[in-house]
Parts: C-alpha cells; sequence; structure tokens
C-alpha cells in the first residue's frame, strides 16, 4: 500500500492529526461570545472551536479615542487551563459614555478586529485574528446636576469570530509522532 500512494498508514495518521502542509487551515474555526456589565473587572467569554469552554475577558489595557469613537484595548482571556492576550481595535457607532440627557442612557455598536498577541498555558504558541461586533447598553442615575456619568454601568454582548491556530503548540508532539511512525 505504502507504493501505490507514497505514505503509510502510520504517516497519514500523524498528518491528520498535526495537520500537514497540505492540509488547509478552516476559515472561521473560532468563536468567542463575550457578554457582562462593563462595570466589573471582567466579562464572561465562551468559546466554541479549536478552543472550547467557558471563562473570563478582562481589560488589561484601554485606550479611548472619542473624537473619532475608536479604541484600542489589550484583554487577557483565561479559559481552562490556557491564557490569550488579545488585541483589539475597535469604533462605536455612538460614544458609549456620553449619555442622552433626558434618560441617562445610551444603546449602540461596536465593531473592529483582533489579534492574539500571546498565548499561554494550554494556548502557549497560539495565532489568530479574526472580527467582532456587539451591542453595549449603558447607564447612570440622575442627580441634581443631570446625569452621574462618573458611575457609568452596562451590558455589553457580541461575537468575535476568525481563525486560531494551536499547531505551534502542537509541532513538538507532531515530531514525537513522526519519529514513532517510522518503520
Amino acid at each position: 500500500m505504502k507504493k501505490a500512494i507514497g505514505i503509510s498508514a502510520a504517516e497519514l495518521i500523524v498528518l491528520l492529526a498535526i495537520g500537514g502542509p497540505a492540509l488547509a487551515e478552516p476559515a472561521e474555526n473560532q468563536r468567542f461570545f463575550v457578554t457582562g456589565r462593563i462595570e466589573e473587572p471582567s466579562i464572561t467569554v465562551v468559546a466554541s472551536g479549536t478552543i472550547t469552554g467557558v471563562g473570563s475577558l478582562a481589560a488589561e489595557s484601554v485606550d479611548y479615542r472619542p473624537t473619532d469613537k475608536t479604541y484600542r484595548e489589550t484583554d487577557l482571556a483565561v479559559i481552562a487551563g490556557g491564557r490569550l492576550t488579545i488585541s483589539i481595535n475597535g469604533r462605536f457607532d455612538v460614544w458609549p459614555f456620553t449619555l442622552d440627557p433626558r434618560s441617562c442612557t445610551q444603546r449602540g455598536k461596536m465593531a473592529g478586529t483582533w489579534t492574539i498577541k500571546d498565548g499561554g498555558g494550554d494556548f502557549a504558541g497560539a495565532t489568530g485574528d479574526g472580527t467582532f461586533s456587539g451591542h453595549f447598553f449603558t447607564f447612570a442615575r440622575r442627580g441634581h446636576a443631570g446625569c452621574d456619568e462618573a458611575a457609568l454601568k452596562g451590558f455589553v454582548a457580541g461575537p468575535m469570530v476568525g481563525t486560531l491556530d494551536l499547531r505551534r503548540q502542537q509541532a513538538w508532539l507532531g515530531d514525537d509522532l513522526a519519529v514513532l511512525a517510522q518503520p
């Protein structure tokens, strides 16, 4: 059989297990859904795809730019035994921190891109990127001077969809399996 197709069954199993060069990375193989209260230190992230599980997403740094309604953020996602540092470039359709003076609320959409900057634990060596979209609702109490925007609260929810590659983490396993597969 090896002469007929040029590859042994053991080599085929190794290629399928680690994804050989002929196997293309599937488009949009990862989905994260984030939801939570914006005033909390972290929000919930539900992952499905290459990484599956429930964890937390916390902002490590944020640079808000009200003049063009954009923001740059670095987040830490912790899911089971792994960590991902995610860089986010986003845009709001309406500035979430300026409340409607009549209702002391603001609602809107956000969208942008995300990139994996680093992985640790079970996700060491992870790479990936994609897009996100979502909705937010912000609010504050009304006082004698109007809306108390210093005590802003709210909710955010939306999907992050893209590709995620853990092959670098699996490369050492592939080398070991290739040695074991040799006759």
